[in-house]
Order: C-alpha cells, then structure tokens, then sequence
C-alpha cells in the first residue's frame, strides 16, 4: 500500500514539474528568456462630458498581492499613455488628475502569451459630478487646471450670449479688456493672443462672435514647445469644431439696442472617413463713443501755463463678415489629413467730432480748433492651413506638421476738416488721409512626441516664420485754388518690414514618488532675422539676434484634495511694425506720435507658485508670482512746447528693467443645487527702474470678479456677474500702439460694471432664448491721467455699453450627451467608450 502511494505523489510531481516547464517554454520547445521580456500596458484617459483627452494625468501602476508601485507615468495632449518593460504578473492601476476623481482599474493581467494590454479609453469624472444610470447627468466644468494651463469653458457663460470675444475675455480670471477693446492679463497687456493655437489674425477682438468660441486657455507659464512671445503669456482662443458621426450644427441670431445684430452658423458633417465642417457669421454693430480731456502745461519753473481742453463725440458703424470651412481625410486609423481655410471681410466706418480749445497766460493767445473726421476703413483677411497627424502602435507617440499662410489687406481712407480760430483769425483746412497696407506671414513647422525611458516622454519641434509687410500712408491737402488734392511729403511715409524666425524646441517630462511628482522640462532656441525700412526718410535697420527660452514645470499631488505647482519660463515681447516706424506722424495738431526703429524687445523671467484645493462643493486655486523684464517698453509722453499748439509727442522707449510682483485666487462655490458662484480676486504690484517720472514708477493695484449663477427648474438659469478695478499705473505699454487708453506716464482710474443675463430652454432643450442687459448701471467708463515734470494730463472716455441683447439659438443634433457603457472594476463609476 505504502509502495503504491510513493508511486501515486512521485506521477503527480514529475507531470506537475513537466507542466510548469511545458508554460515556460515556446513551440520551438526553447525557454523563454525573462531578462528580455518587455510587458506594455496602454490605455488613454477623457473626459467624461466633452471627450477630449485629459493631458497630464497620473497614471500609476501596482502588483496586485502587496500593492508596491511598480512605475508611473503621464498621459500625453490626447490623453494616451504607455508602460513598458513590466514583467509578468497581476496589477492594478490608479488614474489621478487634480478636479476629477481618482480612478482605479483592476485585474489587469500580463504575462508571456499577452505581453501587450490595452486598457482601452475610460473616462474621469469631475469631482462633483454623479452618475444616475450609468449616463453622465454633471455639466462641463468651467474651470480646468492643467500641468501648464487654465481652460476656461465659455459654454455656460450667459453673460457672453450675443457677444464678442472681448466679452467673454472680461469674464475670466486675471484678463482685463478695457472699453477700446485691448486685452490684458495680470494687469500687463503684453499678452499673446492666438486663435486655434496660431497668431491672431483679427484686428479687434470685436470681430469674432462668442458663439464661435469653444473654450480659452491662459498659459502663464508656457512650455518651451510654443512661441515666446508676450511677456504675461498666452491666451488661447479655441473655436468649435465637432467630429462626431453623421451631421451637426447650430444656428444662432441675435440682436441688441442701437443697431446692433449678429448671426453665427456652425455646421458639421462627418461620414467614414471624410469630417467636414463649416462657420459663417455675421455682425453689424453701432457704438456710440465719446471723451473728455483736460492738460495744463508749464513754462518758466511754473511762471506760466497753457491750457488745453478737448471734447470729443462719434460713431463707429461695424461690419464683419467670417466665413471658416475645412476637412480632415482620415487615411486610416491612425492617420489625418486636415485642411482649413479662413476668409474675413471687414468694414469699419467711423466719424468723430473733437472740439479743442487752447489758451496761454503769458501771450494771451487763444486756439479754438473743430476737427471733423470721416474714417472709412476696409479690410480682407484670409487664411490656409494644412495638418498632418500621425499616431503610432506605441501610445503616446505622435507625429504632426503643419503648414500655414495668411494675408491681411487694410485700406484706410480719412476725411478731415478742420476750422480753427487762432486769437480771432478764421482758417479751414481740408486734409485726406490714405492708407493702403498688407502683411503676410508664412509659418511650417513639425513635431515629434515619443515614449522615452520609464514613464517618461520627450517632445521636439522645429518652425520657420517668415512675415512680411508694407504700408504706405499718403496724406493730402485741398488747394482751393487749383480744386487739387496735392500731396504733403511731411506727412506722408512709406514703412516696409521683414522679418523672419527660425526656432527649435525639446521637451521631457515624467514622474516620480509614486506619481505623486509630475515635471517637465524644456529648452526652446530661435533665431531672429528682421529689416526696417523708412523708404520716406531712408532709415534702415538691421537686427540678427539668437535667444534661448528655458522653461520648467514641477506639480506635486499629495492627495486628491491638494495639488502645488511651480513654473518657470523666460518670454519676450517684440515691439509692433506700428511703433517700429521712426516716422513722425503729425496729423493731430495736438497729440503727435513717433515710432523707434532701435527698439529693443523686452525679455521677462517670470517665476509662479500655484496651489489648488478640490473639494466636492468648493474649488480653491491661489497663486502668487514674480516678474522681471529687463529692456521693458514704455510708451514716453512729452510737450513740443516749440509748437503754436504745444502738442504731445508720443514715443517708446526702452527701461533698464522693471519688476512684478502678484498674488490671485480663483473660488467656485456650490451653495445649494440652484445656486453657484465663481470668485476671482488679483493683486499686483509694479516697480520700474529708467527713465520714468516720479509717480508713475511705482504702484499697486488690484481687481475684483464676482459671477452669481441660479437654476431655477430644468430650462431656466440666470447669472449675475460683477466687476471691479482699482487704479493701477501705466507707464509700462505692450509695445502695440501710442495713444492706448491710460495714456503714457501716468495713471488709470478705478472702473467697474454689472452684467446680467439669462437663458431659457425651449423645444425640448434643442433650443435656447437668451436675454442680457451690459452695464446694467451704466458705469463702465475709462478714467486716466498722464504727467512730467512740465505737464499734467486728465481724461474720460466712454461709450453706450449699457445694452440689452436678446437671442435665439438652435441645435442640430448636436451637445448631446452618449450613454457611458460600465464595464467591470473595482469602482462602481468606471466606464470605457
């Protein structure tokens, strides 16, 4: 019997042995060798309302029988991710991202016959969303924080319905736009605008109807991977574009009191392989604008004094006319061909009224001057642009070119009459202005982004700009005599500039501690090859310059609840072709202007420390940062008291430096189920070190956002939103234009506003009614003043911004949420398209 037993335990050890040799070996009959074997598991993370990849999520994975972290890594701009040379073995992974909750996904299994797993794409939801029959019942969050980014979502913001971009810019944290349209961020309007990630193209914010907007990102900080230019950052204005099967769009009209209309049109249509899409909109708008202004300027130590009081009234009349189409061709699964095509009519009249009156004390003269002009301005801008994207096997890894053309035309015709009573003696003038303009701008780049290392990932890219532009500015005075309009070579100048810049960039990014550390790090090189030409006067200037932009990024996530970012980037601003030309422009008898063909670019270190706090109700984000520019711009405003009427003359100038230092913090506020608010609040304090007057070179100021939301139902939501900014200095300028509102040395005077508006669902929420009052108040008015030591400056200028807007939207199968299919896991909220 004993014998019997041995024989039995002695079979099952020798079958048991062969069979765990039979697992370890391939059909040849060889063993694997384990040292070489390279497990891979992918997946790719979005989220869960607007499908787009979520960038910068942690993806950490674990052994499923200790729980020890095997390795992390990041996911790339579409939310891909790969982990490679595991061995085999069961884990489990942990998806964590700073505003969604954290994600775990188990079971997963690698071993020698799946080496490859493939987690597929699964969904993050945002920490106060909920799940009622496994379908999506939250909304798109409004604020998104990313490693080196602020997304801003403009979808829920009725305050912008039936308005422009430079409504919905107003609206978001840290970006001031005043009442002439100029944008700025963290006080500063050295900011960089692009639209879909490229230079803008518009001349106004104005022109480009909310309706077309998607989102806004504010880049800070930028990676070394974009441009370098603006010194506060970036801000990014993404428009809508859909992909998803079979056909979509929506129709939007609108119209607001004193003639003021506009109409979007957004269709898309997508059909196997081929997705094309269509934009036209439409925008006429009235705006009445008027200013007050007052100078003393002093002669003699103070002895003597003249006096200039100018009052001003007109009327803009706005047609803009965009029409956007494009297709993307998808070769194959992982293959795009995408192409895009802009065309932009413009026109812009104007008439405006300015009545001066000028007295001195000590020769008793006295100017009174009535300049009426007639401004008639015409424009077409187009644009081309052509995409290649390829993805590969290896998630993550992605390869894009880009090709892009642009043309902008400006005529410009101005209409002046001038009546002037000098000490009693009468004299007309009858004057014409012309201008006729084009710039064109040629940019090719490509990048590469790979894989690299244990988690890591690497990013590269070269670009070629090449822009070139041409304005020819003729003036013209009316002979009486002859009935001739004859040229006036003072005042008239012809400006050429060419410019191009040739760049190269590399990025790597990755993680440690357990994926509770993210960081990046890059480098961007560019070489800048540029030529002014005063062809009038026979100025020309010749500029070669080679500059490095580091840039660094660090986050730290110590839980779900608390994140900590530190960023680093070096930026330049480069002076406009319009403050480049050395021309002087004396068209106004009393504000003359002058452009500096030898000035410099500005460069600014900028330093930011950033934390958010999530919680499910309450959404915390503070920051604080540090600046300094050295050759800073700023706008130099002096009295030509050599000149019957004691104009100022407008120029740039560069600084030796000057500093910033600031402090912002960003609240969203769930109160009740109906009720929410988003708070914003910014400090920031300015120190410029040059040639500046006593009083403007120092400052503080700060401002203040407040947006109320309420829910009243299903179908009907009201927000409230109100602004406030306190004095702030404006010696630094952005090196764009002269006579921007605040002047040059000086100060801008507090201003703030209220708006409401409110939204209605109708037929079966596939349409939308929305009403908005602007400036309920009626008190959104700029204020500043300018001074030296020989002048002083006061001025007031505002326009009817109390409107009420009323419109109509339409959908077309489109904003519809899709069910989320639930598949198995530990969580009860994982889902995966």
């Amino acid at each position: 019997m004993m014998k019997k037993v041995l024989l039995l335990w002695a079979i099952a050890v020798v079958t048991v042995t062969s069979m765990a040799q039979d697992r370890m070996q391939g059909r040849s009959g060889q063993n694997f060798d384990m040292s070489n074997f390279n497990g891979v598991i992918t997946g790719k993370v979005i989220d869960s309302l607007d499908r787009n990849g979520v960038e910068f999520a942690n993806i950490a994975l674990y052994k499923q029988k200790d729980s020890s972290l095997v390795t992390g890594t990041l996911t790339d701009a579409s939310g891909n991710f790969m982990m490679e040379k595991l061995m085999p073995g069961r884990y489990y992974v942990d998806v964590k991202f700073i505003g969604y909750q954290s994600r775990r996904i188990s079971g997963i299994m690698v071993s020698p016959r799946s080496p490859k797993v493939d987690l597929g794409t699964f969904s993050l939801l945002a920490a106060s969303e909920n799940i009622e029959a496994v379908v999506v019942t939250g909304e798109k969050k409004m604020l998104l924080h990313n490693l080196d980014k602020k997304v801003f979502n403009v979808d829920k913001d009725i305050a912008v319905e039936g308005g422009t971009a430079a409504d919905v810019l107003q609206n978001i944290p840290s970006v001031e736009v005043d009442t002439d349209g100029n944008v700025s961020l963290r006080g500063s309007s050295n900011v960089n605008i692009l639209i879909d990630g490229r230079p803008s193209m518009l001349n106004s914010m104005e022109e480009l109807p909310a309706q077309m907007i998607d989102r806004v990102e504010v880049i800070t900080n930028p990676s070394a991977k974009y441009d370098p230019d603006g010194i506060t950052g970036i801000i990014n204005i993404v428009l809508k574009k859909r992909k998803e099967p079979g056909y979509n769009g929506m129709v939007s009209l609108n119209a607001g009191t004193g003639n003021k209309y506009n109409a979007t049109v957004n269709m898309n249509w997508r059909q196997d392989k081929v997705n094309v899409f269509a934009n036209y909109s439409f925008r006429r708008g009235q705006m009445d604008r008027f200013s007050i202004g007052d100078r003393v300027t002093l002669f003699n130590s103070g002895a003597d004094s003249s006096f200039l009081s100018q009052n001003s009234e007109g009327q803009s009349n706005m047609f803009f006319h965009n029409i956007r189409g494009g297709a993307d061709y998808f070769i194959d699964s992982r293959t795009t061909l995408s192409f895009t095509g802009n065309l932009n009519f413009r026109s812009f009249d104007m008439d405006n009224n300015v009545l001066s009156n000028s007295y001195s004390n000590f020769n008793s003269n006295t100017l009174q001057n009535t300049r009426i002009s007639l401004n008639s301005n015409d424009g077409l801008g187009h644009e081309y642009s052509l995409n290649f994207k390829r993805t590969y096997d290896t998630p993550g890894k992605e390869w894009t070119a880009d090709a892009f053309f642009s043309r902008n035309t400006n005529n410009n015709l101005n209409n002046i009459n001038q009546q002037e009573i000098f000490n009693t003696v009468p004299t007309t003038a009858l004057e014409r202005a012309e201008t006729d303009g084009w710039m064109n701008t040629f940019t090719f780049q490509t990048d590469y982004v790979t894989p690299f290392g244990n988690g890591g990932r690497i990013e590269t890219g070269i670009k070629a700009q090449i822009r070139r532009s041409d304005a020819d500015y003729v003036y013209k005075i009316f002979n009486s005599l002859g009935s001739t309009w004859d040229f006036d070579a003072n005042r008239s100048n012809h400006f050429v500039y060419n410019e191009e810049i040739y760049s190269a960039y590399g990025i790597y990014s990755n993680t440690f501690a357990n994926g509770k550390f993210s960081y990046q790090l890059g480098l961007r090189v560019e070489d800048q090859h540029s030529k002014s030409d005063q062809r009038t006067t026979n100025e020309v200037a010749d500029v070669n310059r080679l500059n490095l932009f580091p840039s660094a990024h660090i986050r730290w996530e110590p839980n779900p609840i608390n994140s900590l970012q530190l960023s680093y980037s070096r930026r330049v601003n480069r002076p406009s072709v319009m403050v480049l030309n050395p021309f002087l422009n004396t068209s106004d008898n009393f504000n003359w202007s002058k452009g500096n063909p030898y000035l410099e670019p500005e460069f600014t270190s900028s330093i930011d420390l950033s934390h958010n706090l999530n919680f499910p109700k309450t959404k915390i984000t503070t920051s604080v940062y540090y600046r300094d520019t050295r050759n800073g711009f700023s706008r130099r405003m002096i009295v030509i008291d050599t000149v019957a009427t004691q104009p100022t003359l407008t120029t740039f100038i560069n600084l030796s430096h000057y500093e910033n230092i600031g402090a912002e913090a960003v609240v969203t506020q769930n109160i009740a189920k109906w009720w929410r608010i988003n708070a914003s609040y910014s400090y920031y304090y300015s120190k410029l070190f040059g040639d500046v007057v006593s009083g403007a070179n120092e400052g503080s100021s700060w401002n203040a956002k407040l947006a109320s939301f309420f829910t009243i139902g299903k179908n009907v939501d009201i927000q409230l939103t109100g602004n406030y900014r306190a004095p702030s200095i404006t010696v630094g300028g952005s090196g764009r234009g002269f006579h921007m509102a605040g002047g040059a040395q000086g100060e801008t005077k507090e201003m703030y506003w209220v708006d409401l508006g409110a939204r209605i669902n109708v037929l079966n929420k596939k349409g939308t009614i929305t009403v908005r009052v602007s400036d309920i108040f009626n008190t959104q008015k700029m204020k500043y003043s300018s001074w030296d030591t020989n002048f002083y400056s006061y001025n007031e200028s505002w326009r009817d911004s109390r409107v009420v807007f009323v419109g109509f939207s339409y959908r077309i199968n489109n904003y519809k949420m899709r069910p989320e299919k639930k598949v198995d896991s530990d969580d009860s909220f994982d889902m995966v398209e």
